[in-house]
């Protein structure tokens, strides 16, 4: 269903002033009485009080950072336009020079200002004759509150928030910059710092309930060749974004800078550094770091779903969109929420389904293609496209897989003069999968006699990481009473899960003689585990 920007600025107005769009505005009235241009985060200085070093690189803190440099691969596809920002000192709108290596620089401009600052002046609207920027006051309104779990996607369990962004992975100073970087880049890039902050981070952003649309200010000029420029700047600084982050950090030197970012983590972590240091902002709960080997996993090692929850929410990162964004026949691309987009615990052959929520940034109607399968999106608003998979592999484990989906985005009105034509937007999906079941029967038995050992035949079967006991059955059962029952006579044939359900307990007990007769027992114990991912 596709929601209107004014019908999102309706629901927002009755709705009341959202707490993340006051402190929008409160950062934004005190950097109009703050003149000069912004100033990048600097990293934060180490406080005695602050950052807790860790002990130990053996211990569990780093076995933690571990896992976490593992997982990262899973978001190798996830892009990361965000700058991290924990003290809300930049300015939404000011302009930001990107390098050839992916650092950002400031420049002493405005690009642009969020729509909601300004109000729209009556019969407002584009003149086909003016400068070919967007035009200054249009749609005013405010956005209403995103759409917080789509259908088909996991709900939020109680004091749980919706997570519209979830990342694991490499920040050199305030940039995101994926699952690894070669970290000389990061020191010849045109700047003169000899030291930059290394972080490992997991962090989640919530849902944003105030979606925010930015007009261009008077510093965006037409370009010579088509569409429009701010000075030198290539991006500018959007809207404050929420969340919750845990990072390992660590300072690096241009002499310590050879080789890759994660082989210098894994380096300074296996050798107990002390300079690495953790740091929380807000309160984030991982779950499913542990990343357990799986005995028989394609390349040795599967793992598990990595489950973020964010328990307490504060300003965290700023969202970074190119200048280009704000010229007036601009196809801005839409936004995705959530990324990546997680189709939970799916087993091989079964098919997963997940709906997006796409945020359309143009001033103008749009019309999503997907496959067969296409929806229109009106300016400024939203609509839930659906995605599917069918995983396949042979791994008796959790085994977390990631692929690639696209679709395409266009004007709803072919005639409308945008630029680009048309998007393709790449959306990263993720899928925890393995095989549906395993199955384990063996033949069990003691020895014949008068006092056989029993202990032989009573097994504790454990089901592989990530499955749970679904069935444990003795079968084909034969004891040496009168009746061959293995439960008269003084037999006893059991077979139970065990206390935490991932495993079967069989026992099988009897009677004994010093003087006649032969006993014993013998049955082919099952076990049937059933995929139980979290």
């Amino acid at each position: 269903m596709a929601v209107s920007g004014a019908e999102r600025a309706r629901r927002s107005a009755a709705a009341g002033a959202a707490p993340a769009r006051a402190l929008l505005l409160g950062a934004l009235a005190s950097a109009l009485g703050c003149p000069g241009p912004p100033e990048m985060p600097a990293a934060p200085p180490r406080r005695s009080g602050g950052a807790a070093v860790l002990p130990d690189c053996k211990g569990s803190g780093c076995s933690q950072a571990g896992a976490l440099l593992a997982a990262a691969r899973a978001f190798s596809d996830v892009r990361h336009d965000y700058l991290l920002d924990t003290s809300s000192a930049m300015v939404p709108g000011r302009g930001l020079s990107r390098s050839a290596a992916g650092v950002f620089s400031p420049v002493g401009l405005a690009c642009a200002q969020p729509k909601a600052e300004r109000a729209a002046p009556a019969g407002a609207g584009a003149n086909p004759g003016s400068s070919g920027l967007a035009a200054p006051g249009a749609i005013a309104a405010a956005a209403a509150p995103a759409i917080a779990a789509a259908p088909g996607a996991p709900a939020p369990a109680p004091g749980e928030r919706a997570i519209d962004f979830r990342y694991v992975g490499i920040a050199v100073d305030s940039v995101l910059v994926g699952a690894d970087v070669d970290l000389p880049a990061y020191f010849s890039a045109g700047g003169t710092l000899d030291r930059r902050r290394l972080r490992l981070v997991a962090m989640a952003l919530v849902a944003d309930e105030d979606p925010q649309f930015f007009d261009p200010t008077e510093s965006v000029v037409p370009a010579p060749g088509g569409g429009c420029a701010c000075g030198r700047a290539t991006h500018f600084i959007g809207a404050v974004k929420r969340g919750a982050m845990v990072a390992y950090e660590t300072d690096v030197t241009a002499g310590e800078a050879h080789g890759t970012a994660v082989g210098l983590f894994k380096a300074r972590i296996e050798a107990g550094d002390r300079r690495v240091t953790m740091t929380s902002v807000g309160e984030l709960a991982i779950e499913g770091v542990e990343g357990a080997p799986v005995a028989g996993a394609k390349g040795g090692q599967a793992f598990g779903a990595l489950r973020l929850e964010v328990k307490k929410a504060v300003p965290l990162a700023y969202a970074i969109y190119p200048v280009a964004d704000v010229c007036r026949f601009s196809l801005a691309e839409p936004e995705i929420a959530p990324l990546p987009l997680d189709l939970g615990v799916v087993p091989y052959g079964a098919t997963g389904t997940a709906q997006a929520l796409v945020t359309n940034r143009a001033q103008v109607d749009i019309r999503v293609t997907h496959g067969e399968r296409a929806v229109e999106v009106p300016a400024h608003g939203s609509a839930e496209l659906t995605f599917s998979w069918t995983p396949e592999g042979e791994t008796a484990g959790c085994e977390r897989q990631t692929r690639r989906e696209t679709f395409v985005v266009q004007p709803k009105d072919p005639a409308s003069p945008v630029v680009p034509r048309e998007r393709a937007v790449v959306v990263p999906l993720q899928v925890t999968t393995g095989m549906p079941t395993f199955s384990k029967h063996e033949p069990i038995a003691t020895e014949t006699g008068r006092s056989p050992d029993y202990g032989r035949a009573s097994v504790d079967w454990t089901c592989p990481a990530g499955y749970v006991a679904e069935q444990c059955e003795p079968q084909l059962a034969s004891c040496l009473s009168s009746t061959g029952s293995c439960n008269a006579e003084g037999y006893r044939l059991t077979a139970e899960a065990t206390a935490d359900g991932r495993g079967c307990a069989f026992r099988c007990m009897g009677p004994s003689s010093s003087i006649w007769g032969d006993h014993g027992c013998a049955y082919t114990a099952t076990m049937v585990c059933r995929l139980g991912c979290k």
